[in-house]
Formats: structure tokens, sequence, C-alpha cells
């Protein structure tokens, strides 16, 4: 039984071993994240981003799906309890920047966790609970600028934070219809540095810097629903396996939220001592502003999934799915941080994958392996130079399952993912080629049993 002393010890060791290989990783440098909130981070669990990040009718009953809480109501429950999952995440993220004038290249590595989550269902009438932690942004970046003239003036402007949620959520099926709420807490920090040096022979100036640093946060709230339809079903009359094919449709998404912002804003002269390291020289000005708000924007994800499930006396599983959806956000309309608007504009992906488990009933460490593919291609919401951004990717990922619950009612499954991909193009001064591998665990174990005998 997958008890809660062994779900903290996984926790602890999860926060003990990742947060020093973050802080080893730690070289990333995303100039696009200077806007909005950052760069979005992939909110899919690692099974879904195998299929190119699928979530609004994707549902297997092994995997939690958490952009669309309707899928709660398909976590697997047993006729003496339930099946806990616990689910958690990391990413490696690497990144080649191109800049066209001037001619630079710059790679970066870095390791991100990427969620810690924890399911398992309420009752046997398929109502299920979700509670997690995951990022939603990152801001990451450090710019150099140099403009010649009478005094020549060298700046750098760098940043770092991002926004995460921490969240519960509740889903339930009737039949062939779902649906869910997830709500939670948003929270994070937006920290900017713009520090002026101005260079002259005969008159000495100080350094300048200008920190504007925001702690936000505020409650949340998304619902998404799914819909079930039954297209065929037959039996083969030698093996008694019964495949059932089906259609689901689902949907998700937020309306426009607000967040408290406690920013300070200090404008300071310094200078660098013979390390390196700057030192506050006097205070020009600070300023408090604990009554701000970022204005999130609405969003929505709507698509479809093709499946077909095996079933082999009381066990089924999927043989394949093959699905489509398209997402979007209303950046451009809605974003505002501290009244003030961003170079962002309406974004929206396109997404598209399949998977295929070559035999799930078979004893074959490969054979019972599923084999995740997809695409998507989209224009990001940063609008840095006005030009848009495309952002175009194709994703590999299997799920491996050292056990399965067939007999025992335990399930392991490592899913791991590739995307290899391209954010911007000729039309952009700086273009990005990325590859990110991701690793998933998912544990599956029963919850509470209900004793025979005392």
């Amino acid at each position: 039984m997958l008890s809660v002393k062994r779900i903290v010890n996984y926790f602890v060791v999860f926060v003990l071993i990742f947060s020093p290989v973050s802080l080893l990783f730690a070289q990333e440098n995303s100039p696009y994240s200077r806007y909005g909130l950052g760069d979005l981070y992939p909110t899919q669990t690692i099974a879904a981003r195998g299929l190119a990040g699928l979530t609004a009718a994707y549902s297997d009953g092994r995997t939690l799906n958490t952009d669309n809480p309707a899928s709660y109501g398909d976590i697997r429950s047993y006729a003496n309890g339930g099946s806990v999952t616990f689910d958690v995440g990391v990413s490696i993220d690497s990144r080649t920047l191109h800049s066209a004038s001037p001619v630079l290249k710059y790679n970066s590595v870095n390791f991100i966790p990427s969620y810690i989550l924890l399911g398992f269902p309420i009752n046997k009438k398929h109502f299920g609970l979700v509670a997690g932690l995951k990022p939603m942004t990152r801001i990451n970046y450090s710019i150099e600028s140099f403009t010649r003239g009478v005094d020549s003036m060298h700046t750098i402007y760098q940043g770092s934070g991002g926004l995460n949620q921490a969240f519960i959520g509740l889903g339930k099926r009737w039949g062939g219809f779902s649906i869910g709420v997830n709500g939670g807490y948003l929270f994070g920090r937006k920290e900017t540095t713009t520090k002026t040096s101005f260079v002259n022979d005969t008159v000495g100036y100080h350094d300048g810097n200008v920190s504007n640093t925001g702690n936000f946060g505020g409650l949340f709230a998304n619902g998404g629903v799914q819909v079930n339809i039954k297209l065929n079903e037959k039996t083969d009359s030698l093996s008694k396996i019964k495949s059932t094919y089906g259609l689901t449709l689902g949907a998700a998404g937020m309306l426009k939220q607000n967040v408290n912002i406690y920013s300070n804003v200090l404008n300071e002269t310094f200078y660098y001592n013979t390390d390196g390291a700057t030192l506050p020289y006097d205070t020009v000005s600070y300023k408090s502003n604990p009554t701000s708000k970022a204005v999130l924007p609405a969003s929505f994800n709507v698509g479809f999934m093709l499946t077909k499930q095996v079933t082999s006396y009381v066990y089924s599983d999927n043989k394949w799915m093959l699905g489509a959806e398209l997402s979007a956000g209303n950046w451009g309309n809605d974003y505002l941080y501290d009244n003030q608007k961003d170079q962002v504009v309406n974004n929206w992906m396109l997404r598209a994958g399949g998977a295929i488990t070559p035999d799930p009933f078979s004893n074959g460490f490969f054979t019972h392996t599923t084999y995740r593919l997809g695409f998507y291609t989209g224009k990001d919401y940063i609008d840095a130079d006005g030009n848009g951004l495309k952002t175009t990717a194709v994703t590999l990922g299997a799920g491996f399952r050292v056990r399965t619950a067939r007999f025992s009612n335990q399930s392991t499954v490592i899913n791991t993912a590739m995307e290899i991909g391209k954010r911007g193009n000729n039309a952009n001064n700086v273009t990005e080629n990325f590859f990110k591998f991701s690793v998933g665990l998912s544990l599956s174990d029963i919850w509470f049993i209900k004793r025979k005998y005392e």
C-alpha cells in the first residue's frame, strides 16, 4: 500500500535531490522572457507532452491530466478501495539562441522540476480528486547593450522569477459525460534590474541601477468538460478480448482573472568592487506599491481523441489513441501588469498526436510499452519585435510499465518525452532552437482497503 509516509518520503527526496541540481544547471538565458510574465512553461504531464501536449480530450485512468480536470472522474477505483496515483516530473531544457544583428550564438542548459501531483478516487462512482504544485512561467534573462556617442553607455538588463500554481481539483463522470474544476493559489515573483554605466575619459559618472521587484499572488479557478461517445464494440471469438472504439470530445479553459502585486521600485547608484560584485553607493528613490494588480488573460483549449480500448476479463487498457486540439489565449486584449500593457499578442497553438501500445496484455517489456508521437505549431504570446513569434516542434515519448496493475492493482510507469523545435523565423532578429527531455514517474497503489476481518 502506498502510505502517506511513503509519499512524504518521495517528496522530500525530490526536493533534496533536484534543488541543488537545478542550481547546477541554471544557465538559462531567454531574452524573450523579458516580456509579459516570461516564457510559458508546459503545464502538461510528461505523458501528454509526448503527444504534443494534448490534454483537452486526453484521459486514460493511469496517468493524471491536470489541464482538464474533467479527466479526474476516470481515476481508477477497485471493489475494495481506490488507487492513489503519485506523479512527479522533471525536464532538461537545452536552448541555442541565434542573433542576426549582431551575429551572436548562445547555448544554455537548464534543469527544471515540472510538477508534483497526487490523485485518487473519492468513491467508486467515478468521482476523483487531484492536488498538485507546478510552474506556469519562467523569467530568466541577461542582456547587454552598448550605445556609442559623446558619452558611451553600457546597459545590462536582467530578470528572474516566474509564476507558479498550487491547486486542488475535483472531477465527476456520469456515463459518458464528465466535468471538473481546479481551484487554488497563483504565486510568484518578477524581479528586473537595469544597470547603466557611462564611459567618459574626462568626467566621472556614478553607475545607476533601477530595480523593480514584484511579488504576486491570488486565487484562481479553471474547469473543463469531456464527452465520451462509443462508436463500435466487438469481441474476438477466440481470445474473448473485447475491443471498444470511442471518440472523446473535450474542452477546458480559464476566465480572465486578477492577481495582486506587491511591488518595490529602487533607484540607486552603485559601484563595482575588486571582485566585480555590485555595492550600493546612494539611494536616489524608493517606492513601494502594495495595491497594484496583474490581469491574466482568458484561455481555452478544445479537441478530440479517437481511441481503441481492449478488455480481457476484468483488465482494460488503451491499444491506441489519436487526437488533435486547438488552444488560444487572449493575452493581447486582456493582459496588464501594474496597469501597463506589454509587447504581447493573442496566441494560439494547434496540436496533433497519437500513441500505440503493441500488446497491452503481453509480458514483454517493449510490447506493452506505450509509444507516443506528436507535432505542434502556432504563435507565441510574446511579440518583442512586432513580427510575431512562430513556434513549431515535434515530440516523441514512451511510457515504460515497470509494474502493471493487472494482478496486484499496483502500477509503476516511467514516462519520457522529447521535444525538438524552433521559436522564431527569418522575420525575427533572435531565434531559438530548443530540445527538451522530460521524465515522469507515475506510481499507483491501493489507497484505502476495506477490511473483511478485524
